[in-house]
């Protein structure tokens, strides 16, 4: 029993288990000729191991990798931070200015969310059989051409096919890019990078909605979408140079965080026996390095030769998986949560007490903006030596589990912030006071979300791209329905409702991290044992490499 992990009975070794600390362990002299990290680090076994071929996205220096995923973040940050709340502070001024009633004009958001969730399986199933490169170039694609057609003519129809189609571009940048991640980075090293999407994903949002809502307001409708146009153009262009393909099939023995059959002392035996002396010779098995006009390449192979029909399926089979289908629910309520906080603000500040103009309802995003920035700090600065920490603890081995020891912050700070942001606004209270407490909620959503996010990526990193499009799914369809009831939802009952169920469920579900960490590994062991992407010949990974 490791730390409360209860163990399993039937493999003697389950998927997502890694051994990271060989010191701890005290496995250093078999274990020798496993690559190591570096520094501070050299005492951690890299998981996965790295091949030798430098074109593993493993063996990519550092900058090239924090470039990658910066150049990422910027594209999640507009076609899905900014593409979801871009209209949030202006719905009211924006219905009133085309004589439509707010709900219809706050339900074209909806329609984009949808266009979201819909485009999801297909983003999941191009991406698992062309890599992932293409799958962001043409998603970046649909929100500049959504956007053009936003920037045309003040009309409902024209908002209404802008959103829809800029809708197509969010779902890659809501889930695979979290998925990239697990290409890049070993388990010791994701924390940190999952933490800043989360805040760009979530937090950065507010951002967006201070800064629309000045534009708007000093700007008018049109250049709205002009500003945003530009932007997403010079995206599209640094995405093209500077984000090569990420999608790699290596042995499957190197997949050492996957692998039902770990067998660190063969691969040990195998580094060893086939260890690269560069100053001597070097393999001629070893591909050479791409070079940076080849890694520009859109088209890079297929990574896997089954009926593409089949993986439009992949995320709802997630779904039969416990453990990950509590990961896609968990954090995909809330991130609900906040987005429909955020749907009601316009409708609620714009009449009394408060009579605000757009510009003002966008400042009240300053809140959950730094409520987010503060939650991503906590997790960002704590969550790769909280693992470290108990994998050290726990004879070396790390389980996935340890990532929801966060869920108790999650619970405790979103809900109390949830309860006590509602109360603030249906008694009137002050606007600051309000901002405050929705930044409150906020830490303890972006909390939460990275704690099931990063559970989800470690416990099952080779479904990671079905476990995000699903979570990205699920949670678009809360969007869309917020969207089309939230408001006459606080018209009816006013603000506290609404508030209080967004609490409650979040506490629940925080509460529930607890079976699921005490009883996380045996639920991943029953997985392993019934894969259905197993079953059903839907894996994609490299060949199985021979040991002399």
């Amino acid at each position: 029993m490791g730390l409360g992990v209860l163990e399993d009975k039937n493999l003697q070794h389950v998927p997502g288990t890694v051994l990271l600390d060989d010191q701890a362990a005290h496995e250093e002299e078999v274990l020798h000729a496993l690559k190591h990290g570096k520094g501070k680090d050299a005492h951690i076994v890299l998981s996965p191991q790295p091949s030798d071929d430098p074109n593993d996205p493993l063996n990519w220096p550092m900058w090239k990798k924090e470039l990658i995923v910066a150049v990422l973040c910027l594209g999640t940050m507009l076609n899905a931070g900014t593409n979801g709340p871009f209209l949030n502070a202006s719905y009211f001024t924006m219905a009133q200015e085309i004589k439509t009633p707010l709900t219809t004009v706050v339900l074209v958001s909806g329609y984009n969310l949808l266009a979201a969730g819909i485009i999801g399986p297909f983003v999941c199933a191009f991406s698992r059989k062309y890599g992932k490169r293409p799958v962001f170039m043409v998603s970046t694609l649909f929100d500049i051409i959504g956007t053009a057609i936003g920037e045309s003519k003040i009309s409902y129809k024209y908002l209404l096919a802008a959103r829809i189609v800029q809708g197509f571009s969010t779902s890659a940048f809501e889930s695979l890019i979290v998925a990239t991640i697990g290409d890049m980075y070993f388990v010791h090293q994701r924390g940190l990078r999952i933490a800043i999407i989360n805040f760009v994903l979530n937090a950065a949002s507010s951002l967006a909605s201070i800064i629309c809502g000045q534009v708007f307001a000093d700007l008018g409708w049109l250049w709205l979408f002009h500003l945003f146009q530009i932007f997403l153009v010079i995206q599209f262009i640094l995405m093209f140079f500077f984000c090569p393909e990420t999608t790699y099939l290596r042995d499957v023995r190197y997949d050492t965080d996957t692998v039902a059959d770990e067998k660190l002392e063969e691969l040990a035996k195998y580094e060893e026996e086939h260890r690269v002396i560069e100053d001597i010779a070097t393999p001629e098995n070893i591909p050479k390095k791409k070079t940076f006009v080849q890694e520009l390449a859109l088209y890079t192979g297929i990574y896997s030769r089954d009926n593409i029909l089949k993986y439009l399926a992949g995320p709802f089979i997630t779904l039969l998986n416990p453990a990950a289908c509590y990961a896609v629910i968990t954090a995909g309520l809330l991130n609900s949560w906040y987005v429909g906080s955020a749907i009601i603000l316009s409708g609620i500040f714009s009449g009394p007490p408060w009579n605000f103009g757009p510009s003002q309802i966008g400042y009240l995003g300053a809140g959950p903006f730094i409520g987010g920035m503060i939650g991503s700090i906590i997790v960002a600065w704590a969550s790769d030596p909280v693992i470290k920490y108990m994998g050290k603890r726990n004879q070396g081995v790390y389980e996935p589990e340890f990532r929801l020891v966060f869920m108790g912050l999650a619970g405790v700070v979103g809900g109390i912030g949830m309860f006590l942001f509602g109360y603030a606004m249906a008694v009137g209270a002050n606007a600051i006071l309000c901002a405050f407490l929705q930044g409150v909620m906020m830490v303890g959503v972006l909390v939460g979300i990275f704690a099931t996010l990063s559970y989800g990526l470690d416990a099952f990193r080779n479904q990671s791209n079905e476990i995000f499009i699903m979570n990205m799914l699920f949670k678009n369809f809360m969007f869309y329905g917020l969207s089309n009831f939230a408001n006459n939802w606080v018209e009816a009952k006013g603000p506290e409702q609404i508030m209080y169920v967004f609490g409650g469920t979040t506490i629940f579900f925080s509460l529930l991290a607890l079976p699921v960490y005490i009883f996380g590994k045996r639920m991943r062991s029953w997985w392993s044992r019934h894969d259905l992407f197993v079953i059903l010949k839907m894996e994609t990974k490299g060949p199985k490499l021979e040991v002399a």
